[in-house]
């Protein structure tokens, strides 16, 4: 096939499925989208790819903001492609089936080079790059046209961006009241005393949007009323936030729990000292307050270690890297590393003081798998 060469209406649109029917909030980075990642004008020549990364913790609602986009902007576009990049093998296959559809050779190279010749607007959507070991840039077309988006948990791959980047954190507390009641099926998300027990919910749920959407499946089928839900939660939190609803509607593949056992899964198969000291480090997270961890405690509890090195609980407990460190000087740089690779994967946030914070709910799920 050869790159289209005239200007067409939508030609291709392969998109996996529609946003959430009840897709709320989220103003200010689909403006931000719709400002950057449209089309250059027919005389305006576009002088790089514009490319775009929403990046955040797994369940934040990155998929959907996506999906939301393509859905609005279909016709802005000759052709929308979709590609699960959560690994090299997905990423080849996504690129096979855009081949297949548009008749091209079997090769990604073959797409790539067709996108990047081809003259007509195109989005291309890499969605799920979330393998900090697996370096997105290389998926790509080259040259200046196009726009692509890219979806992950990982905020380092924001380098990658040319027109902008956007942490897609916890939503605002009004946008997440409405999600919950549209979710649960009420009849009116106005109305005063209704919106006042919703939001106790959403801020016991952190304002996640997949816990809230869990959340709003579980009144919606009768487990609770929307008053009951905050004591149903004290008493089966595990047991809620892992479940699926069969009629969720919006296809998404994983519960709260599951979308970061997922990353926890990721850490582990690095099969390093410093993905078991990150793991270590999430699980001890877990015992103290989810916000305004200082670093400092660690350099603390090594000069403690050092007086009880022989002591059975030292020889046992999983900070192991406290256990490696020399007796002369303490060495940040383990620490650091094992932070790292949580941020990497949104488990945890360290703002520009040193101080560490996991989302509740991470909290939460983190102290569950004990």
């Amino acid at each position: 096939a050869t790159p289209p060469t005239s200007r067409h209406f939508n030609k291709y649109f392969e998109v996996p499925r529609n946003p959430s029917s009840v897709f709320t909030g989220r103003e200010k980075v689909c403006e931000e989208l719709h400002a950057h990642c449209l089309p250059s004008g027919k005389t305006d020549i576009q002088r790089q790819q514009k490319r775009f990364v929403i990046y955040g913790l797994g369940g934040s609602g990155k998929t959907q903001v996506c999906l939301k986009f393509a859905e609005d902007n279909r016709e802005e576009f000759w052709g929308i492609f979709w590609i699960d990049a959560s690994s090299e093998e997905s990423l080849e296959r996504g690129y096979l089936q855009v081949a297949e559809v548009c008749g091209l050779e079997a090769q990604r190279s073959v797409v790539q080079r067709w996108l990047s010749n081809a003259s007509e607007p195109w989005a291309l959507i890499l969605d799920n790059a979330d393998d900090p070991r697996l370096d997105i840039s290389r998926y790509f077309p080259v040259g200046n046209r196009g726009v692509v988006l890219i979806t992950t948990r990982n905020p380092d791959c924001a380098v990658h961006s040319t027109v902008g980047s956007r942490e897609l954190d916890a939503m605002a507390k009004d946008e997440a009241v409405t999600l919950l009641l549209r979710k649960a099926g009420a009849d009116n998300t106005s109305n005063g005393s209704t919106r006042d027990a919703a939001e106790s919910v959403v801020q016991t749920l952190g304002c996640l949007a997949l816990a809230i959407t869990q959340a709003g499946a579980v009144i919606r089928q009768g487990y609770c009323k929307m008053e009951e839900y905050r004591t149903l939660y004290s008493r089966r939190r595990k047991e809620l936030l892992s479940q699926k609803a069969i009629q969720g509607g919006d296809d998404y593949r994983y519960t709260v729990y599951t979308t970061w056992e997922v990353s926890r899964q990721m850490i582990e198969e690095m099969s390093t000292e410093a993905a078991q000291d990150a793991l270590a480090l999430l699980r001890m997270f877990s015992f103290l307050h989810y916000e305004g961890i200082p670093e400092e405690i660690f350099s603390r509890a090594w000069r403690g270690v050092h007086k009880y090195r022989s002591h059975i609980w030292m020889i046992s407990q999983p900070l192991k890297m406290l256990l490696r460190q020399s007796d002369q000087e303490w060495d940040v740089y383990p620490l650091r590393d094992a932070i790292s690779i949580l941020r990497s994967f949104s488990l945890i946030d360290r703002n520009k003081n040193d101080l560490i914070s996991v989302h509740p709910l991470v909290h939460s799920w983190s102290r569950d798998q004990m």
